[in-house]
């Protein structure tokens, strides 16, 4: 297969070759990619396609053996030098070829024997569930004790190691401590699989490059393990997929947890020695390479999803959480959520290397934000109190036995907590004032910039404190549990004494506290601390940090990868990528690809209008919300072009607040009833601010449009960067328009955007660009570009999209628009001339 040869599932349109042809020079040249493809163009199978051609070929390229020029004698004064290299090259070549066969051999075998039902079930340790160990009260006390821990350990020459720069040169800037912490190595957990690690036959395949693909949601990944199974490179390609314990722990006692925190807690308890609940079946009785390697062979033996993993983890009753691990090694294309890859101390632990392989981020249009979201910590001040209570009922119970600097450690932390409490709850009412401080103006303000934060994330990391003093919590919760049972069985109407106050909840607080203590270790200009107040009645008091510079965390990825994707259906307006993302990067190693969309021109229609039916300018900006009059030209507009477009009708606002006070306005009597005008064509539904409605929503609006007792479609009111604006299907007769009521600018009046804006103004080096307004709009137009974009969804697909605010018709919100959609948008000055357009548009379509 040559180049030009993707594999695609059937033949390409030509903007889905152009994609994939990009796409496998980009990889080629080990360069940055931003690909743009509306959706409904075949994104997915083009990424899979041209990444995967593009990883066979570099294999076969890899696999050509490397000629080796001897060189004269004067230069080489040895033959017998150059041989050797020579020799050494055939012989690592030749290793990896054998391992690759021995592994395909081990893969096939577990294909033959899944074809097999009847021998597929394995029935290997099927009692290993009923393993328990008996042990006395004391032990199970002693679980949860600290284990002696010396800070100074790191100087001593004995261990082989020394004492991070960070902690050694501590009059350096905070910038310059971050800096050189990050360089640092991290010491990694020991997992059960990792015990026979140094015996594993494939060493080799560990080094061959690898494609890890990521997207937001698992239904996304499982979507696209589907997309790869429909092409050529599904019978050869090793996958697996990655996922947290909550989707893979098939041990049912830890499962009914539920909570995520509490899932990954129990599962490293059961890993421990001294367990109270005795180690986990799924680990215990796999704990050599061999049956790690057992379930490798069965996870690549077909491209599957986090669903086919777990059935292969029960079937071979070993773990498909560290099933999963131990597979990465081998495995070519892993596929796992973006906060397993985004998140730096995540990919450690699951032991992830970036180094000169591919990564893939499709959905990548809120990229920043995810990586803002992912290192952003909140905390109130009933949490911080809660943890210094936990934490200091653990003190209470282990002082006599917890070594010195153990102590010294959890005195500073206490003396943290005390700050932040006092922070949140000054005696003086006064001092009730909302902030904003950069890291070490935060740690001066609270008097704890004496304390070494890097010491302090050192010994939480070292020490599992947190994960010691929740299962502490955790037994004398159960303790005082029995006890209250106890006294019932003695007496029935005892009065029973009221628990434990900070018993009373099971939130894992020190995790929290810890994860916001990591942060004041983070670059003094790349974040601020918040601190909020709010009503004095009733808002909880606290504090956030608020990362402000996504790409320092996203660097790491951008420096080891041998080359970036980002793909998305909408990517404009693509400057805040270059802006905030690669800063450093040179703009030559960096490619844009924009493609059309799949449809003929003749099946979109789209239209800003500047005026209402009553001639009234429309101009939505945050000042004008208020005018009732505005309202109801927006009302009257929407109800002129449900007359005229038929199905179904998806209207966008800005936010909740204005779309409930539009729905209020047009039921008034004020108004001329605008929404009875609506109702006699389309049966109006709202989207719920509540999640768990919207599912229901969408079913009810759905059933509406298909039903065939009546000729009424269905107007949907959505909000822009709602749940209905993005991963939603408005296919065919379920999004037959689009209307855009105003630009969705988010309020500039709130702090963290305040602060943001600052902060892409100060980062700029052109003195002539306004960055933070560019930010600002930017931020707009990534909500506007995503919600427009519901409609279109596949080759015969048609409808038109309609904006209404005059500023769609500048050039510079134009600008930033998706391709697709911006350079055929036709502009309207009068209300007449687009119910016009919008009619002999559908008119045309009424034979199609």
């Amino acid at each position: 297969m040559n180049s030009e040869n993707f594999g695609f599932p059937f033949e390409p349109y030509n903007i889905q070759y152009d994609f994939m042809k990009e796409l496998y020079e980009t990889l080629s040249a080990g360069k940055i990619g931003i690909f743009e493809s509306p959706t409904g163009t075949g994104k997915s199978l083009s990424l899979i396609c041209g990444s995967l051609k593009w990883l066979k070929d570099d294999d076969e390229k890899q696999s050509q053996p490397t000629k080796t020029t001897i060189t004269s004698k004067a230069e080489q004064p040895s033959w017998i030098a150059a041989l050797k290299g020579q020799t050494e090259e055939v012989i690592a070549q030749e290793e990896l070829r054998k391992q690759k066969s021995d592994l395909k051999e081990r893969v096939e075998r577990a294909r033959l024997l899944k074809r097999n039902k009847d021998l597929y079930y394995v029935t290997i340790h099927k009692d290993s569930k009923k393993r328990r160990n008996v042990k006395t009260e004391n032990a199970i006390i002693d679980e949860f004790l600290l284990d002696d821990y010396d800070s100074d350990q790191e100087d001593t020459s004995s261990s082989g190691s020394r004492k991070p720069k960070a902690e050694v040169d501590s009059n350096l800037s905070k910038e310059v401590q971050a800096l050189l912490a990050k360089l640092e190595t991290k010491s990694k957990p020991t997992v059960a699989y990792d015990k026979d690690e140094n015996n594993d036959e494939n060493i080799e395949l560990e080094n061959e490059t690898k494609i890890f693909y990521a997207s937001r949601t698992h239904s996304q990944l499982s979507q696209f393990v589907h997309e790869v199974r429909k092409t050529v490179y599904a019978s050869d390609v090793f996958e697996v997929s990655l996922a947290s314990r909550n989707h893979l722990c098939i041990n049912e006692e830890v499962r009914q947890l539920g909570n995520v925190q509490k899932i990954n807690e129990a599962c490293l308890d059961l890993q421990k020695k001294a367990s109270k609940k005795g180690p986990c079946p799924y680990l215990l009785a796999v704990d050599n390479t061999s049956k790690w390697n057992e379930f490798r062979d069965h996870a690549l033996a077909e491209v599957g999803d986090i669903e086919d993993l777990a059935a292969v983890g029960e079937r071979l009753q070993i773990c498909p959480y560290y099933g999963t691990r131990h597979t990465v090694k081998t495995a070519r294309l892993i596929v796992l959520p973006y906060q397993n890859l985004l998140h730096a101390n995540t990919r450690e632990s699951l032991g992830i290397s970036l180094k000169n392989n591919v990564v893939i981020l499709d959905e990548a249009h809120n990229l920043m934000e995810t990586i803002t979201s992912l290192h952003t910590v909140q905390l109130s001040l009933s949490q911080i109190t809660l943890a210094g209570n936990q934490l200091k009922l653990y003190v209470e119970k282990y002082r006599a036995r917890l070594a010195g600097k153990n102590v010294v450690y959890i005195r500073q932390i206490l003396l943290i907590i005390r700050a932040l409490v006092n922070h949140l709850s000054p005696k003086d009412v006064m001092q009730r004032k909302d902030s904003v401080l950069r890291v070490n103006d935060f740690l001066h303000a609270l008097s704890i910039d004496h304390i070494n934060m890097f010491k302090i994330q050192r010994y939480l990391e070292v020490s599992s404190l947190s994960r010691k003093l929740n299962g502490f919590l955790d037994m004398a919760r159960e303790k005082e549990e029995e006890e209250r049972q106890k006294q019932l069985l003695k007496d029935p109407k005892a009065d029973l004494t009221p628990p434990t106050e900070v018993l009373k909840t099971s939130t894992l607080t020190l995790t929290q506290i810890e994860a916001f203590l990591m942060t004041l270790t983070n670059s003094d200009k790349d974040g601020r601390i918040v601190t909020t107040f709010g009503d004095a009645e009733s808002s909880i008091p606290a504090v956030k940090y608020m990362l402000l510079n996504p790409a320092d965390a996203f660097s790491p990825i951008v420096e080891e990868a041998r080359s970036v994707i980002l793909a998305g259906g909408t990517m404009e307006p693509i400057t805040d990528f270059m802006n905030y993302l690669f800063p450093s990067v040179p703009k030559d190693r960096i490619t844009h690809f924009s493609c059309g969309h799949i449809i003929p021109p003749t099946n979109l229609l789209t239209v800003s209008l500047e005026h209402g039916p009553t001639g009234k300018p429309l101009l939505f900006n945050f000042e004008s919300r208020q005018d009732v009059k505005l309202i109801d030209e927006a009302g009257l507009s929407i109800a002129n072009l449900c007359n005229i477009i038929p199905d179904g009708v998806v209207c966008f606002f800005p936010s909740f607040t204005f779309l409930e006070q539009a729905y209020k306005r047009w039921l008034s009597v004020e108004s001329g009833n605008i929404l009875s005008r609506v109702k006699q064509k389309k049966k109006v539904f709202i989207e719920p601010r509540e999640s768990k409605k919207v599912d229901s929503t969408l079913r009810d609006y759905t059933l509406q449009i298909e039903s065939t007792d009546n000729n009424l479609g269905a107007l949907l009111l959505c909000v822009v960067n709602g749940k209905m604006s993005e991963g939603i299907n408005f296919s065919d007769r379920l999004g037959r328009g689009v209307i855009m009521v105003g630009l969705p600018f988010a309020n500039r009046g709130s702090v963290e955007l305040i602060e943001k804006i600052k902060f892409a103004q100060q980062s700029t080096k052109d003195e002539n660009i306004n960055a933070g307004k560019e930010y600002y709009e930017n931020l707009c137009m990534r909500g506007v570009n995503q919600s427009i974009g519901r409609a279109i969804r596949h080759r015969g697909d048609y409808a038109t999209i309609i904006l209404l605010d005059k500023r769609y018709s500048t050039m510079r919100i134009q600008k930033k628009l998706p391709k697709w959609i911006g350079s055929h948008i036709e502009h309207s000055d009068k209300f007449g001339k687009v119910m016009n357009k919008v009619s002999t548009f559908f008119r045309g379509k009424r034979n199609m």
